[in-house]
């Protein structure tokens, strides 16, 4: 049976929903968190976990989560810091185990 596919925000290519992580608006706290268990209510977005992909998706993710007015971005928590710290760490435990080093 086929897996899930959702687009990522940053690259706009279909993968499987797994590969992905998944981010969502949350009005009540103003702020756009990361869903990593994906069953927060409302719209979210996917992103795949590398650098140019978060980047060009901290961009676009105003649009895509269909984000009413404006957003205080120093109030709201940084779920693109989180992610990019994330990337790195899974950057170098590939380099770390890939054997091509």
């Amino acid at each position: 049976m086929p897996q899930p596919e959702r687009t990522c925000i940053g690259c706009r290519i279909r993968a499987t929903k797994s590969s992905m992580i998944r981010v969502a608006w949350q009005p009540e706290l103003s702020a756009v968190s990361v869903d990593e268990k994906q069953s927060l209510p409302g719209r979210g977005a996917y992103v795949h976990l590398s650098i140019p992909c978060l980047e060009k998706g901290q961009r676009r993710v105003r649009g895509a989560l269909r984000i009413p007015g404006t957003v205080d971005w120093r109030t709201v928590s940084d779920p693109w810091a989180f992610l990019r710290t994330l990337a790195k760490l899974d950057q170098a435990q590939l380099s770390a185990t890939s054997g091509f080093d």
